[in-house]
């Protein structure tokens, strides 16, 4: 099928007839569709193409539009897909033929119920026929004497009507009574038809219109591209059947395994491939991880070991103290101070000689002074210290106490 395409937007998509229904997955709840359209693209295409699929049921979720490219040149492939949903005026001779026939019964019904209507009136109007006596005059002798023959020629003309009358309205009575059966036939005929039959001479139809991208631009001929859409209706389900069959010894039989599938979904799913499944449209379907297990003898499980590899990058942990420290040392060389000794594992503590003497450690003047002064200049006194003016040299640097001996073993 050749579905129409319009590069100008949705709104001017050309109605080509639709698509063609190619498969469908029923579920626990619910069912997903593909439809299958051909596009034919017109030679010299340039940028992005939009293809209107339609015969889309106005029951599939909007969500749940998937397009795909089947067939066609390499690279093409789907942009976006978009739900339509248009009114198109149907002409009489298009509607379905028991629409037709529901419609043609309504009709003869209708003049029936009329012409009894009109019947029915005109045997009121015969049987309300009554003799009236002309005015008196004064010529007239008193008292009047009644003229008898008028009265029974109108009583025997109001029977002889109304005889024919009711004849007619007994014949009428049946033809409605006809009438009403075909009606309620064509009633029950069109309600027992498929949900894909569309009786509205008015129908709001669903449709989706799909970008494609990535056409050859050099393609002098028309290319032709295999489009499916999928989508997701509710309103379909299936359930098992069992059915064994026994042989006549009643020795051995078979399983045999049905479906009985269900849906309302507004389409025909007549020839169409169908396939069953368990799991359920509203929950994630991923796969279990399974646990493996093991067949054997029991085995004690290894004991654990109180040793573990270093973690990696080990070596650049410590990187950013090695350069301060380094840089450290280089600052107090340049300002001619002693550098402390660093100490290691299995040697002596930083800043402690071999002989056991304490080495003093001086502390830097611009880790001391640059807060120190700062904070006296904000008006704080420190213990020992007056406060230094504005502008006055910065005094020599601290000192720090030499720390204790250490303590000497005594010798055994």
């Amino acid at each position: 099928m050749v579905v129409a395409v319009d590069t100008s937007g949705a709104e001017k998509a050309l109605d080509a007839g639709g698509s063609v229904l190619d498969a469908v997955v029923v579920y626990a709840q619910g069912a997903v569709c593909t439809r299958r359209a051909r596009v034919v693209v017109p030679g010299g295409h340039r940028g992005d193409l939009r293809v209107r699929i339609g015969d889309v049921p106005l029951s599939a979720v909007a969500q749940s539009l998937r397009g795909a490219v089947a067939a066609g040149p390499e690279g093409v492939r789907v942009a976006d897909v978009r739900p339509h949903v248009e009114a198109v005026l149907v002409e009489p001779e298009d509607l379905p033929e028991l629409r037709r026939a529901l419609d043609a019964a309504t009709e003869r019904r209708s003049r029936l119920t009329g012409r009894r209507t009109r019947l029915a009136a005109e045997i009121e109007a015969t049987a309300a026929l009554r003799a009236v006596p002309g005015k008196p005059r004064r010529e007239d002798p008193y008292p009047r004497p009644a003229s008898v023959e008028p009265v029974l020629a109108l009583a025997d003309f109001v029977a002889r009507r109304l005889t024919t009358l009711h004849d007619r309205m007994r014949a009428l009575d049946g033809d409605c009574r006809e009438a009403d059966y075909d009606v309620a036939v064509a009633q029950h005929r069109l309600a027992e038809a498929s949900g894909a039959v569309r009786t509205e001479e008015t129908r709001t139809t669903g449709a989706a219109v799909v970008t494609l991208d990535g056409l050859p631009e050099d393609a002098s001929d028309p290319v032709e591209i295999v489009l499916d859409l999928e989508y997701q209706v509710p309103g379909a389900r299936w359930v098992p059947q069992y059915q064994l069959r026994l042989d006549r010894a009643m020795t051995g039989g078979t399983l045999v395994m049905r479906a009985a599938v269900a849906q309302r979904t507004g389409e025909d799913w007549s020839g169409v491939r169908l396939g069953l499944s368990t799991a359920d449209l509203d929950r994630r379907t991923d796969l279990p991880e399974l646990r493996s297990l093991r067949i054997g003898r029991r085995q004690a499980a290894p004991p654990a070991s109180g040793w573990r590899e270093p973690p990696s990058g080990l070596d650049e942990l410590f990187t950013g103290y090695d350069a301060g420290e380094s840089k450290r040392q280089q600052r107090l060389s340049s300002l001619g101070r002693p550098v402390p000794r660093a100490g290691g594992y299995g040697g002596p503590p930083d800043g402690l000689l071999v002989g056991g003497a304490p080495e003093p450690r001086y502390v830097d003047d611009e880790d001391t002074d640059s807060w120190m002064y700062a904070e006296q200049d904000r008006g704080m006194t420190f213990a020992g210290s007056p406060p230094r003016a504005p502008g006055a040299a910065a005094p020599p640097p601290m000192m720090a106490a030499p720390a204790a001996p250490a303590a000497q073993a005594m010798p055994a």
